[in-house]
């Protein structure tokens, strides 16, 4: 299948790629230079319809990983956000629908919950945060919801926890982020390792169901984030333990 991913040069992206790249043909649509590797690159912008449009050319399936995170509190950081994080998923949708293809996978965050690492979570719970981010990432889901109802398309969203390299595993190697995770209590968190990640977006692409979001994280030592839906359905779970 020919793959379009949004957002391709991001660094979650860049933990998928290598399995993506192996499995289908993949176009990355990103303003920013890509890593090389076997995928074809177009320059260009998540929030451009214009580019958005072109690159949906003979695409089967699209993955939306383009990725806003403020880091401060200025207004032109929410407006980045609100523009990355909101605005162009509902444009990718849009363009995917006009361009007929069928089925949407949507990188999402666990950051969707406030406290999230002090209370059990599984996919029947409604998504609460009110932090930019958080609110910015339930907002994307509810546009892929609505693409859903309106346009009767397939959406698949994945809430990630704490994506690392297979590396640093069981650390989180974002730059800027503490090494590693615990729970109030001091349990460790465990951060989902590249290839754990890749397989579910590998068994996401496959999954057509309408509006369906599944969980996808480390191994859950906690107990708190119930993995059974992706298992169930995904039939994922992490290998890393």
């Amino acid at each position: 299948m020919r793959v379009l991913v949004i957002g391709g040069s991001g660094y979650v992206a860049g933990l998928i790629l290598p399995a993506l790249t192996a499995r289908h043909e993949v176009v990355v649509l990103d303003p920013r230079p890509g890593a090389g590797g076997a995928h074809t690159h177009v320059v260009g912008s998540a929030t451009d319809p214009a580019a958005l449009t072109a690159a949906m050319d003979g695409v089967d399936i699209v993955l939306h990983t383009a990725l806003g995170n403020p880091t401060g509190g200025q207004l032109a950081d929410a407006a980045s956000a609100f523009d990355i994080n909101v605005t162009s998923v509902h444009l990718a949708l849009a363009a995917a629908r006009q361009a007929g293809v069928p089925h949407v996978v949507h990188l999402s965050s666990l950051s969707v919950f406030s406290d999230l690492a002090s209370r059990a979570l599984d996919e029947t719970v409604p998504p609460d945060a009110t932090d930019l981010y958080g609110l910015t990432k339930r907002l994307a889901e509810q546009v892929c919801h609505a693409a859903v109802a309106q346009w009767d398309m397939s959406v698949t969203v994945l809430r990630l926890a704490w994506p690392t390299t297979d590396e640093a595993w069981p650390a989180w190697a974002l730059p800027g982020h503490p090494p590693k995770t615990h729970t109030l209590d001091g349990t460790p968190v465990h951060a989902l390792a590249a290839t754990d990640l890749a397989r579910a977006v590998l068994a996401a692409l496959e999954h057509r169901a309408g509006f369906d979001v599944f969980h996808i994280t480390g191994t859950d030592q906690s107990g708190l984030w119930n993995q059974s839906k992706a298992r169930d359905l995904l039939h994922w779970e992490p290998h890393r333990r």
